[in-house]
């Protein structure tokens, strides 16, 4: 549901999230988190590399894993994040030179218009007010330059994710996502039509991590066989959504 008028928009979530939450969770995590944040890097390299030469912004970079992973693939990496905890210490973690780290709100930065060739913003839209939502990928699309594309994530609502949420939080496995972290669900047809409505071109729209991560379980390579059917079989149950975005075609990077 949306806020009332009168309710500031989001800044943050309702609970502390350590500044490093999501470099424990990518390295040390128990296996199928672990999994599961390889996941998206890889999804990355599926859908939406960084060409050599871009220039790109990392939305909602909590503890710069997504931002390293960038900064080790293109030109310049721009990464924002309103926690300053989790910008401290991807701070003292960046990849490179490359990779400049700015604390606040996206459209708090004085970025120029067109500025972006690539922009990710992993799992962020779900921590926001469906009209914040909207305002966010309207940013996404002035950023943008002529022929730039943006990679979206979040969980998706139509899949098994709500119950693996409530099993985790019912369980005390991660901090608390329901009303805590997690305001707006969202479905592939729900994500196409935020997309839609803010102007952007939607490009493709699929899923993953659907029953592979929890394979890990028994074994890493199984998990990833698995990954590779999903992919393959486009399947419908992924537990996340990812939505390519763009404005116009694609222009060569690749020089």
């Amino acid at each position: 549901m949306p806020p009332p008028p009168d309710q500031p928009p989001r800044q943050g979530d309702r609970i502390a999230i350590p500044g490093d939450y999501q470099a424990r969770a990518a390295a040390e995590g128990f296996v199928v988190q672990r999994f599961w944040h390889a996941m998206k890097t890889r999804q990355i390299g599926r859908v939406l590399p960084p060409p050599p030469r871009a220039t790109v912004l990392d939305i909602g970079c909590g503890s710069g894993v997504i931002a390293n992973f960038l900064a080790r693939r293109a030109r310049t990496v721009h990464a924002v994040d309103a926690n300053p905890d989790a910008i401290e210490y991807a701070r003292a973690h960046a990849a490179g030179d490359n990779l400049h780290l700015h604390l606040g709100l996206a459209n708090e930065m004085d970025f120029e218009p067109g500025a972006f060739d690539r922009i990710y913003c992993m799992e962020l839209i779900e921590h926001l007010h469906r009209p914040q939502v909207t305002e966010l990928l309207r940013l996404i699309r002035r950023l943008l330059a002529p022929g730039g594309r943006a990679l979206i994530t979040t969980p998706n609502c139509a899949g098994p994710w709500p119950a693996i949420e409530w099993t985790m939080d019912a369980l005390h496995l991660a901090p608390r996502m329901a009303d805590d972290q997690h305001v707006s669900r969202f479905t592939a047809r729900r994500l196409q039509a935020a997309a839609a409505e803010a102007g952007l071109e939607v490009i493709k729209v699929g899923r993953f991590c659907g029953l592979a991560p929890f394979l890990s379980v028994l074994s890493w390579k199984l998990a990833l066989a698995a990954t590779r059917l999903e992919e393959a079989l486009a399947t419908p149950l992924g537990n996340l959504l990812y939505a390519v975005l763009g404005k116009q075609q694609v222009t060569n990077l690749e020089y």
